[in-house]
């Protein structure tokens, strides 16, 4: 029978939390509130309008609006079964293609807002 020397290794293992402005142990822990839902359409229309973009609506109810210089596209179609509810389309150039970002109808309305606007403030000229 072979015999085994056994060492016992003790080790201490500590673990902390990371700190937290204004949380307080053993308190209440506030949850962040997740953007769910659709929202309101009319935070893009003021966007729109502030930013004066041009915008139709077709006879099913859709929304097609077009940027002052005609390279972004908004599309909102929120009754059409074979469209996407949202679909934000820039056209391709000689030096890069173009590129398409659609949204379902459960897509927050803050997203396509938040995509919009930093298209707007990142753009190069």
């Amino acid at each position: 029978m072979d015999t085994f020397d056994r060492k016992v290794i003790l080790m201490t293992v500590t673990v902390t939390a990371p700190t937290v402005p204004g949380l307080v142990q053993g308190g209440r822990i506030e949850h962040r509130k997740w953007l769910t839902g659709e929202g309101s359409p009319y935070l893009i229309s003021d966007f729109l309008a502030l930013h004066q973009w041009s915008w139709v609506a077709d006879p099913r109810g859709s929304i097609h609006a077009a940027s002052p210089d005609t390279r972004v596209y908004l599309g909102y179609a929120p009754d059409d079964p074979d469209a996407d509810t949202w679909t934000i389309a820039v056209t391709g150039t000689a030096h890069g293609p173009g590129w398409k970002a659609t949204f379902d109808r459960h897509a927050p309305v803050e997203l396509v807002l938040d995509l919009l606007t930093a298209m707007h403030t990142r753009t190069t000229r």
